[in-house]
Parts: structure tokens; C-alpha cells; sequence
């Protein structure tokens, strides 16, 4: 994400977006993975109510990262 648009409330605008749809259609949970080295969004789902719960790989190009999977429940 560009710097320049940091701290627009963007991000979290979309994520209660996201949340109200999930709820709409009466969801238990959701959940995502998130690449380790990225701590500013790591802290916007804690901050959110996520929690982490597991790892897995994730391939991009030809290099294999590690993303932390993160849930919230919603009940």
C-alpha cells in the first residue's frame, strides 16, 4: 500500500464492510491469512478482534512465504 494513503480510515472502512456482509448472512466466523513481515497489518486485525490460530505457506512467484492465519469470530 502506498504511504500516501495511510491513516485515511480506507482499510477500515472496507474490513466493517466486509464484516456486515459476513454477519448478513450469518456467518460463525471468517477468517485470512496475512504475510508474517507485514506487522502494520497483523496489528490492524488484532486491533479488529482477529486472533491468530495457525501458519501455512504461500507461494508467490517463486519464493515461499509464511502467512499467519488469523479468525474472528462473529457469535
Amino acid at each position: 500500500m502506498l504511504k500516501e494513503f495511510h491513516g485515511m480510515k480506507v482499510g477500515q472502512l472496507l474490513y466493517e464492510k466486509a464484516i456486515e456482509i459476513a454477519r448478513l448472512n450469518n456467518a460463525e466466523y471468517v477468517w485470512l491469512g496475512v504475510w508474517e513481515e507485514n506487522p502494520r497489518a497483523i496489528s490492524f486485525y488484532k486491533k479488529n478482534g482477529f486472533v491468530e490460530f495457525d501458519k501455512h505457506i504461500f507461494n508467490m512467484g517463486n519464493e515461499d512465504q509464511t502467512d499467519i492465519m488469523m479468525k474472528k469470530e462473529l457469535r
